[in-house]
């Protein structure tokens, strides 16, 4: 809507061919989101729930270009920035007063940075943790803040309906309430060992954390030591193989561009899973050599993922990561690796290109969404 002001106030529907039952929707405009479609929905679904919707191409490489521009913003404020996605960062402000003042401030200030410098706006939420932070920033959409001063994290949380309760989706939600749950604050009224009874380990405890406003993990420390990563939190459990790599794909495309873009270079993979039912796993491979093609993460990832994956489990969260980064690249490659070479040298021609405005984009065929399969042929 920035670039085209004509589909302001209209329903925009991005990366779904809605003729194909395999194709996905990447995002959507707020005013699609009132009829029912949200990321990772079938397209052919989004058009059901959506008949007049307008259904758009991705353009990755415009998407990179306004996210490198926010992004470099975010790191004028801070030295610890987060990026977890295209469009999503957790910036820690601790220590940055003596520079910008209190940290409510300093949001107000990135916030109206952003809007001036590209246009954008952003939602911002402010707490003194992570999850608390991202349930603040999720109510105040679009182009709101929030801020939940420290002590206040309980009691912020169960205010809230139980419909807000991130991470927990549809499934989840209809067994709160099976299980006699109708708002966050009944949850929290429950001791973590009698929600463990019914919702296992994992899922009790993240249950009991988030009902008390409780941070579930400190702030990433690898931002201490560089990485490039991307992760996806679905709507809905995620079971069909096929989507589930097209999504890891999308998840590749988007880690390896910036690694390129940003002039880095990495020998390790982390792959993060999230089950439906909370529980979180995570597997990494280390290689003697850089992996500097999208064939080559690729690759990777997707064996690390069937190497982990529990089949037939729902997955809720997915997220590639690039651990290690250097400016460096790594000189013990295979000497004679020409082929390679060749695809390095190709794929670096395409970013390049794809970093051009005005220019039709070249993109991996499966990510086209009328280049998807339009018959139920056998998973790939």
């Amino acid at each position: 809507q920035l670039d085209f002001p004509q589909y302001r106030g209209k329903p925009v529907i991005v990366g779904g061919d809605p003729d194909s039952r395999r194709s996905i929707v990447s995002t959507c405009s707020y005013e699609a989101r009132k009829f029912g479609v949200h990321s990772a929905m079938s397209a052919a679904q989004a058009k059901l729930l959506c008949p007049d919707g307008i259904f758009l191409r991705v353009r990755m490489s415009r998407y990179h270009e306004k996210s490198k521009e926010v992004m470099s913003i975010f790191d004028e404020f801070s030295p610890d920035v987060q990026q977890m996605s295209i469009d999503e960062a957790f910036i820690d402000l601790t220590g940055t007063e003596r520079l910008f003042g209190p940290p409510e401030k300093t949001a107000v200030r990135l916030k109206d940075e952003v809007k001036k410098r590209t246009g954008l706006t952003v939602s911002v939420g402010l707490a003194s943790n992570k999850y608390v932070a991202k349930v603040a920033s999720r109510i105040s959409k679009p182009d709101g803040f929030c801020y939940v001063k420290s002590g206040g994290e309980a009691e912020f949380m169960q205010s809230l309906p139980l419909e807000k309760l991130w991470g927990a989706g549809p499934k989840t939600l209809s067994r709160l309430r099976d299980s006699g749950f109708f708002s966050i604050r009944e949850i929290a009224n429950v001791s973590e060992e009698a929600l463990q009874k019914v919702f296992g380990n994992s899922g009790g405890t993240f249950l009991f954390n988030a009902s008390h406003g409780l941070a579930a993990e400190t702030f990433n420390t690898e931002t201490k030591n560089h990485s490039i990563s991307a992760e996806h939190t679905y709507p809905y459990d995620l079971t069909d193989p096929y989507i589930i790599e097209t999504a890891l794909m999308q998840l590749c495309e988007e880690v390896r561009y910036r690694t390129e873009t940003e002039g880095f270079y990495s020998k390790t993979v982390h792959l993060k899973i999230r089950y439906g039912d909370f529980s979180t796993t995570g597997i990494q491979k280390t290689f003697q050599s850089d992996v500097d093609t999208f064939d080559f993460l690729f690759k990777a990832v997707k064996e690390l993922f069937y190497s982990k994956w529990h089949q037939g489990y729902g997955i809720r969260l997915l997220g590639v990561c690039m651990q290690n980064c250097s400016k460096t690249p790594d000189t013990q490659g295979e000497l004679f690796d020409f082929g390679s070479d060749n695809l390095r040298k190709l794929e670096k021609t395409i970013i390049s290109h794809n970093s051009k405005k005005n220019v039709p984009k070249i993109q991996k065929a499966r990510l086209l969404p009328q280049a998807l399969p339009k018959t139920e042929d056998s998973i790939d």
